[in-house]
C-alpha cells in the first residue's frame, strides 16, 4: 500500500476503531505537521527545482512536432533494434499517435482520424487503448454518442483483464456518480483503492475524500490524510493545497467560519447523517435517516453529507466537482 507513514488501523474490532479514530486522527496530523516545513518547499510550484512531474493520463500524448518522426518510426517499426513485439513497440507507437489526433487534432477530421486508430487498438485488446476508447465513448468524443454505459463496459474489462490503474479509476467515478453504472459506493471506493496502491494520483485523492466522509467505507480521517498527502507527493496540485491549509492552520488566528485561509475547511460541527461503525449505508437507507443528524467537530471536512446517494441532485453535482477537481488537479 502507499499508505505507510503514520500508524494504521489494526486488526481490532470495527467498533473500537471507530471509538479510536479521533485520537489515531490527532496522531496522524502531528505526524504531517511535523513535515509541514518540508512540504511546502517539496510542493512550492513557484520553485522550479522543487517541482514534482504532475500527472495526467494519458501520460504520452507527443507533441506536433514528433507526431510526423513517430509517423515515420511506426512505418518501419518492425525493423527497429527496439522491436520485439507489436504490442511492446509498434502499438505503442500507434497509441501515441492516435492519442495526438484524438485529444489534440486540429479539427474534427483530425479528431476521427485518431479515434479511428484508438478504436482499432482497443477492439484488439491494447490496455491504453481500451481506457481511451471508453473515455471517448464516456465523453462522446470525436463525433460519437455518448454512450456512458457502454464506456463502463470497456473499463471493466479493461481493469479485469489487465489491472489498468487508469481503467480501474474511470470504473470507480462510474460507481461512484452512478452514471453508466448502478451506484455502488463500496465498489466505487474499492477500485479508488486498487488504483491509489498502484501509484494512481487521482485515484489516491479519491479515496481520501471517500474516507473523510465515509462514502462506501468506514470514516476514517487519518488514513484519508494519508491518501491525499500520498496524492499530494505523486504531483497531485489540488491534494498539496488541501493538506498544507489543514497543516498550517493557527488556532490563534480567526478565520471566521472556517478553521484556516483556504476556506475550504469548515470550523463549526455540520450535520451529517448518523453512521454506523461497523457498516456503511445504502442509498436506502441514507433516504431513510436523512434528516436524522448528529454534531461532529469538522476538523478536516469541507462539505456536507446528505442523503440519497448519487440519486439526489445535490449528492450528483457535489461527485461531479471532486471527479472533476481529482482530474483537474492532476494537468
Amino acid at each position: 500500500s502507499a499508505v505507510a507513514r503514520c500508524e494504521q488501523p489494526t486488526d481490532e474490532a470495527v467498533e473500537l476503531l471507530d471509538v479510536n479514530e479521533p485520537a489515531r486522527f490527532g496522531r496522524c496530523l502531528a505526524y504531517h505537521r511535523a513535515l509541514r516545513t518540508q512540504y511546502a518547499s517539496r510542493w512550492d510550484w513557484a520553485n522550479e527545482g522543487s517541482r514534482l512531474p504532475t500527472t495526467s493520463w494519458p501520460t504520452s500524448i507527443p507533441e506536433e512536432e514528433d507526431v510526423a518522426g513517430l509517423t515515420a518510426d511506426l512505418r518501419y517499426c518492425r525493423r527497429s533494434p527496439n522491436y520485439r513485439n507489436d504490442e511492446d513497440y509498434c502499438d505503442a507507437l500507434r497509441f501515441r499517435i492516435g492519442s495526438y489526433w484524438l485529444l489534440h487534432g486540429p479539427d474534427v477530421e483530425g479528431q476521427k482520424k485518431g479515434l479511428r486508430i484508438i478504436r482499432d487498438l482497443a477492439e484488439r485488446g491494447h490496455p491504453d487503448g481500451m481506457v481511451l476508447y471508453g473515455m471517448c465513448l464516456n465523453e462522446g468524443r470525436a463525433g460519437l454518442d455518448p454512450n456512458p454505459q457502454q464506456a463502463v463496459v470497456w473499463f471493466r474489462l479493461c481493469s479485469d483483464m489487465h489491472f489498468h490503474p487508469q481503467a480501474g479509476y474511470e470504473l470507480g467515478v462510474a460507481l461512484y456518480t452512478g452514471e453508466g453504472a448502478a451506484e455502488d459506493e463500496a465498489a466505487a471506493a474499492r477500485m479508488f483503492r486498487r488504483a491509489a496502491d498502484t501509484g494512481h494520483p487521482a485515484a489516491a485523492y479519491m479515496l481520501g475524500d471517500c474516507l473523510l466522509d465515509g462514502v462506501g467505507v468506514v470514516r476514517d480521517r487519518a488514513e484519508a490524510l494519508e491518501w491525499l498527502v500520498t496524492a499530494a507527493e505523486l504531483g497531485h496540485r489540488g491534494a498539496r493545497s488541501r493538506v498544507l491549509a489543514v497543516l498550517e492552520r493557527d488556532d490563534a488566528k480567526d478565520y471566521g467560519q472556517f478553521t484556516d485561509a483556504s476556506r475550504q475547511t469548515l470550523k463549526d460541527s455540520v450535520p451529517t447523517v448518523v453512521a454506523s461503525a461497523s457498516e456503511t449505508k445504502t442509498p436506502e437507507e441514507r433516504d431513510q435517516s436523512e434528516g436524522r443528524f448528529q454534531q461532529r467537530e469538522a476538523t478536516f471536512e469541507r462539505r456536507f453529507t446528505i442523503g440519497g446517494g448519487a440519486r439526489n441532485p445535490v449528492v450528483l453535482a457535489r461527485r461531479r466537482t471532486i471527479i472533476n477537481e481529482s482530474r483537474d488537479a492532476e494537468k
